[in-house]
Order: structure tokens, then C-alpha cells, then sequence
């Protein structure tokens, strides 16, 4: 019997593949889990557009986040904070302070959990942190601490 397996099936077929079973395995195993479905031509239709959309959706992901890259390479975002004698600050500026500045200078929204701000900003003066915006698209941003 011809499937068409929905999730991948540890040693037998990955989500997508068309493969032949044998019957009891796809009508006692496959099917009532829903692993698999009978592979006519409205299935594998439905996988293939269901692909095709996923395709896409990966590919504006990645296409935004470079035109973001982009934009992040020629910004410098300057953080105005409190600072003690020598130029020290009072605590320290986090992701969550340069997420925010970069949503105001910018008007990007990028979260900031991938910002990654090591080692700690505890000092005035130019530092560079890492911008991870997709998983192939990493940045480095110049972030400018002054006294406020």
C-alpha cells in the first residue's frame, strides 16, 4: 500500500516522502496515529503546497532579516545612563535597553533575546554587541553608552 507520511517515522520515511508499506503496518500503525495518509493525488497535492508555502515563508524570513542586517550595519544606537564617579554606570545596560532604543532611533523591533551583550556594558564609551536575526544572519551593532 502506497503512503504518504505527514511526520517523520523513525528508520522508515521523513514527513513528505511517498513510500510503499505493507498493508497491516499502514492500516494498524500508520494511519490511526496519523503519521500517514493514503498517497492518492489530492494528498501529495496538499503536501507539496503545503511545502511550497513553508518555502516561502522561510525565504521572507530570511530576506527581511538581511535588509535588517543591512540597516543594522550603518546604525550606531547611543544610551544615555547614570553614571558614578569614574565614568562608571549604576548597574548595567542590558539587552532589554538597547531592544528598546533600537525600536526608538530605528523603528526596529527586534527582540531581545537576540541581542547578545557580552561582556556586560558597565562603562561609557563605544562598545559592539552581537545581533543574531535569523539563524544563516548575524550582525554586529554599535552601541555608544553616554552619561545622562
Amino acid at each position: 500500500m502506497k503512503v504518504l507520511f505527514v511526520k517523520e517515522v523513525q528508520g522508515t520515511a521523513k514527513a513528505g516522502d511517498v513510500k510503499e508499506v505493507s498493508p497491516g503496518y499502514a492500516r494498524n500503525y500508520l494511519l490511526p496515529k496519523r503519521l500517514a495518509v493514503v498517497a492518492d493525488d489530492r494528498a501529495v497535492e496538499q503536501i507539496k503546497q503545503r511545502e511550497e508555502a513553508n518555502r516561502r515563508r522561510v525565504e521572507k524570513a530570511l530576506t527581511e532579516a538581511r535588509e535588517a542586517a543591512a540597516r543594522l550595519k550603518k546604525l550606531t544606537v547611543t544610551i544615555y545612563a547614570k553614571t558614578g564617579e569614574g565614568g562608571r554606570l549604576f548597574g548595567s545596560v542590558t539587552n532589554a535597553d538597547i531592544a528598546t532604543q533600537l525600536k526608538r532611533e530605528a523603528g526596529l523591533d527586534i527582540d531581545k533575546r537576540k541581542i547578545e551583550v557580552e561582556p556586560p556594558i558597565k562603562s561609557l564609551g563605544p562598545h559592539e554587541v552581537t545581533v543574531q536575526l535569523h539563524t544563516e544572519v548575524t550582525e554586529t551593532l554599535r552601541v555608544v553608552v553616554a552619561a545622562q
